[in-house]
């Protein structure tokens, strides 16, 4: 879990820097590709194999490449391009809200009790708060970034219910059936979209690396593995921690200063997400 959060957190600060000199989708068609070769090492170190691709699995993480990776990352990166770091990290965090709701419908045993509902209307209160100033002033890059940040979260929230329905494989097998995917989904995206970028300067190549490596890569078999033993809501509190340690990246080292409605909608996000995922243990 800690790992998940320094990695998911540290994620929109790399981000940042790499969507400087890289489109968006070339970046997450990038850090996808760098992603399924750091998992293919792992694969070959545990000594697993993918399944056989008449195996169904591969179908449910076709479906789990596309909206748990591929399309958040795109829409992650084009966000990043005009909202700080942290802001886009705050958006992030109201996937747990979106989570909880999914579950509810479609995961036995994750039912919205009275507490989870209040939970929920706290997290869409934080992000009214967030989004309505940028709204008031009409539709504007800023605005299209944060909706556009905000989709992502709830792409990432269908994508954790659905890998809770998929047939069991191993936390490593999974992530690299579904990183792989995402990078084919990514790569024909970028290819139809934008141009190939010029060569871009070393911060931005050791950012994407970054990306690859451990928010995309090593990241992703901790959470498969969260999710197949726990569960949905349990790995959505990384997610609920993860734009603390966002923001504060964002605050000392990109020099990040989010206004106090930011500050406002991520304390009204995490209390509804606390409220929605938290249990209490048995006395």
């Amino acid at each position: 879990m800690a790992f998940l959060v320094i990695a998911w957190g540290s994620a929109f600060a790399a981000l940042k820097i790499a969507v400087e000199f890289i489109p968006p989708v070339w970046n997450a068609s990038l850090r996808l590709w760098i992603a399924v070769a750091t998992l293919a090492i792992v694969l070959a170190v545990q000594r697993q194999k993918l399944p056989p691709l008449r195996d169904r699995a591969w179908v449910f993480y076709s479906v789990t490449g596309l909206v748990g990776m591929a399309a958040p990352f795109i829409l992650f990166a084009y966000a990043a391009q005009s909202l700080p770091s942290a802001v886009n990290a705050m958006c992030n965090g109201a996937s747990p809200i979106f989570t909880a709701v999914l579950a509810h419908l479609f995961v036995a045993g994750d039912r919205l009790t009275l507490q989870r509902v209040g939970g929920v209307g706290l997290g869409f209160a934080g992000l009214l708060v967030l989004l309505a100033p940028k709204l008031m002033g009409g539709l504007n890059v800023e605005s299209l970034a944060m909706i556009a940040a905000l989709s992502a979260a709830g792409l990432y929230a269908v994508a954790n219910v659905v890998t809770k329905r998929a047939p069991p494989v191993a936390a490593t097998v999974g992530a690299l059936m579904m990183t792989l995917w995402a990078a084919v989904y990514a790569t024909a995206a970028a290819i139809v979209v934008a141009p190939l970028p010029a060569w871009p300067p070393l911060p931005a190549l050791i950012a994407v690396v970054v990306q690859g490596v451990f928010p995309a890569g090593l990241a992703t078999i901790g959470w498969l593995f969260l999710i197949q033993r726990r569960g949905p809501l349990f790995v959505s509190l990384s997610i609920y921690m993860a734009p603390l340690w966002a923001t504060a990246l964002g605050v000392i080292f990109l020099n990040e200063r989010p206004g106090l409605p930011a500050f406002v909608a991520l304390g009204l996000i995490l209390c509804g997400v606390a409220l929605a995922t938290l249990e209490r243990r048995p006395a």
